[in-house]
């Protein structure tokens, strides 16, 4: 069993980052299985989702199940997320591994992706970031963009201005920025961005597609289930969009929310990630365009996130 303060100590999202170019090359080029049934226990939706997903990648010498809950009594009351990672040997079926990471390994590796992604697909020069949310992923998106593009200027925009507040005094100094302040709202914050981070719960899109502009990135992490949507379908007709499975996006998200209004994928979705790190897709084919990596999230990704993780405890695991 490895627990989530072991994990805390060994592992951050940096360290996943390269790790996550090879999940998605080989997602792409079909070498991976990814399973994703997502649950709904709660007496409503917005009150808690549980995701299972499942991985498997040719070569490799593990497989997982990860079971990852959101709950929003949990979030309300400052206790950590439940779940764990379920790590099994490719060859036997036998148990590796139980990462009992309270949610920490699933929020790195899409902490991970948001840089990647920043590489390949920001503009060259990033002064500004706008970021919808203030949850965890709304302050790890903004450290892994500041990785890979390092910025001056962070605008932040939260349904509670307290907790916008927060979060914008917190990366304020973590980041040394010249500049963090809370949005007045949505629209400003989006005209105002080089790269626009989406990490919210919202179930409605709260992001116009005539407010994204030209040279725009827009990283989309927050709609990863049925349920849920956060940008517009003119927002995803306007740009080349990236997705990390079209299977995925398909039924999830605001890609979903779009195909439901009459739009067909192939319309929506340039390509799978994928396909750009292996060099069979052009991302950013100017610094005009707007681009939008939409992220619901892939077992490809937990079983290198948890095979980099379980390789920092080799010693300590049958």
């Amino acid at each position: 069993m490895i627990s989530a303060t072991e994990l805390r100590a060994v592992i951050g999202f940096q360290d996943l980052i390269d790790p996550m170019a090879e999940a998605f090359r080989q997602s792409s080029a079909s070498e991976a299985q990814n399973g994703l049934i997502v649950m709904f226990p709660a007496d409503t939706p917005e009150e808690g989702d549980v995701y299972v997903k499942t991985g498997a990648l040719r070569g490799c010498d593990i497989h997982i199940v990860k079971i990852a809950p959101w709950f929003a009594v949990n979030a309300r009351e400052g206790r950590p997320q439940g779940g764990f990672v379920a790590v099994l040997d490719s060859r036997t079926g036998h148990a590796r591994a139980i990462i009992a990471d309270e949610h920490y390994l699933s929020d790195i590796r899409t902490a991970a992706t948001g840089a990647l992604v920043t590489r390949w697909l920001a503009p060259e020069r990033v002064k500004t970031v706008s970021v919808l949310g203030t949850g965890t992923q709304a302050y790890l998106q903004a450290l892994a963009v500041h990785h890979e593009r390092p910025f001056s200027r962070l605008s932040i925009w939260g349904r509670d201005p307290a907790k916008a507040a927060a979060l914008a005094a917190r990366l304020k100094i973590e980041l040394s920025l010249d500049a963090c302040e809370v949005a007045r709202d949505v629209e400003t914050a989006v005209r105002a961005a080089d790269v626009l981070v989406t990490a919210t719960l919202s179930r409605q899109p709260i992001v116009q597609g005539e407010w994204v502009k030209p040279g725009q990135l827009v990283i989309a992490v927050g709609a990863d289930d049925p349920t849920k949507c956060e940008l517009d379908p003119t927002a995803l007709l306007r740009a080349r969009v990236f997705v990390d499975a079209r299977e995925t996006a398909a039924t999830n998200g605001d890609v979903f929310h779009a195909i439901k209004a009459g739009h067909n994928i192939d319309q929506l979705v340039a390509a799978e990630l994928g396909e750009v790190i292996s060099g069979q897709v052009l991302g950013r084919m100017s610094q005009d365009d707007i681009v939008i990596a939409k992220l619901v999230g892939i077992g490809a990704q937990d079983v290198i996130a948890a095979q980099c993780a379980i390789g920092r405890f080799a010693n300590s695991l049958v």
